[in-house]
């Protein structure tokens, strides 16, 4: 009787364990379905030293530019020093852009993972809209040329991009974006535009990047 209740219990606890074991796949799937979960620890930290070279950049030419006495504090949007920042910030955002994608795309290659689900397509729209939002108020304050407005736009709604896209995604990026958001106050004062913009777009990244490595499901 007793090897019979064994051989009874064994089963049952070989069913349960199977049955777990189908629940936790299918919740894998469904979750997998829902949210892109191949974010790439190399996303983050190959932007970060693209901003920390660009801010580099900027920062030597305005230094140069002072030197030269082509620099005013009322400097117009025709100025070479403004034509020359622009560059730089849009060839770091295209070069980020490219690096992230690509690499996030490679990982999911490597995972076997789709790369293009409705995850992925709703993760790129809602962090489209607010870019491009934010890119419409940038370019009205490029006309009117408020540039101590910038560096708290640009963070500010490149935050909430974060916070919109971390529904699909990892959640850990709905954090990222709170700090980023909440770095645009500190930009807004008198010379601490380029260091604020160098932790939010460089360093900020950089640490996320490798901490992907490290725990790549937070």
């Amino acid at each position: 009787m007793k090897s019979i209740y064994f051989a009874i219990q064994s089963t049952l606890n070989m069913s349960q364990n199977q049955y777990s074991d189908d629940l936790a796949h299918i919740r894998s799937m469904m979750e997998r379905s829902s949210r892109f979960l191949s974010l790439s620890g190399w996303a983050g930290i190959i932007p970060g030293l693209l901003a920390l070279a660009g801010l580099a950049t900027a920062t030597w030419l305005i230094k140069a530019s002072k030197l030269t006495n082509g620099y005013a504090s009322a400097i117009d949007q025709n100025h070479p020093l403004i034509l020359q920042l622009t560059f730089i910030a849009l060839a770091v955002l295209v070069l980020s852009v490219f690096s992230s994608w690509y690499m996030c795309m490679r990982k999911a290659r490597l995972e076997k993972q789709s790369t293009w689900t409705p995850a992925i397509r709703n993760m790129l729209m809602h962090f489209a809209i607010p870019l491009l939002a934010g890119a419409v108020i940038v370019g009205w304050i490029y006309e009117n040329e408020q540039w101590d407005l910038l560096s708290p736009v640009v963070l500010s709604f490149y935050g909430l991009a974060l916070v919109l896209v971390s529904q699909f995604t990892l959640r850990s990026i709905f954090w990222l974006g709170i700090f980023e958001i909440s770095l645009s106050i500190p930009a807004g004062m008198t010379g601490w535009d380029l260091p604020v913009l160098a932790i939010g777009f460089g360093f900020a990244h950089i640490v996320y990047g490798v901490m992907m490595f490290n725990k790549p499901q937070a």
